[in-house]
């Protein structure tokens, strides 16, 4: 029995005669294949839903921060923390001299008072005072108001 050598394409917008290179071909090239085929449909992967929210604070810094409320306040209405000692203007904010993360010594690591709620190193200081610290750190470290942190 004789092999074809030519067969038509199967596409139908193209029906032109080709050459066989195999015997399973059945369009005339890769071009008319892909017009023919459906197109593919794209997987899309989706993360599984948890049904409960990353929480925005940790509990234990939830409860630091609920120490650090009642120990501001407390260290605030002290009458020698009302007057903000840069601008002397009355003191709204806290301001940490030593920072707020870790331990100050070993005393308040072993009592576990970190340095947020450790009003040794607590100055009371106006929105203005904080600024001018936070902003000059030189010279806050020169006038006392601010302590190095390492």
């Amino acid at each position: 029995m004789k092999q074809k050598t030519h067969k038509i394409c199967k596409n139908p917008d193209c029906g032109k005669e080709f050459k066989l290179h195999r015997t399973t071909d059945q369009f005339c090239s890769p071009g008319c294949q892909n017009l023919c085929k459906p197109p593919k449909e794209k997987k899309v992967y989706q993360l599984p839903r948890s049904t409960k929210p990353i929480n925005k604070k940790s509990k234990k810094q939830a409860v630091l921060d609920s120490k650090y409320l009642v120990v501001r306040i407390q260290f605030l209405s002290k009458p020698e923390n009302q007057i903000c000692p840069v601008t002397k203007q009355r003191a709204t904010e806290v301001h940490h001299k030593k920072g707020r993360k870790g331990f100050a010594d070993q005393w308040a690591r072993d009592n576990n008072i970190s340095l947020i709620i450790d009003d040794r190193f607590f100055l009371g200081v106006s929105r203005d005072g904080h600024e001018a610290i936070e902003n000059n750190p030189e010279w806050a470290k020169e006038n006392g108001y601010s302590l190095n942190r390492i």
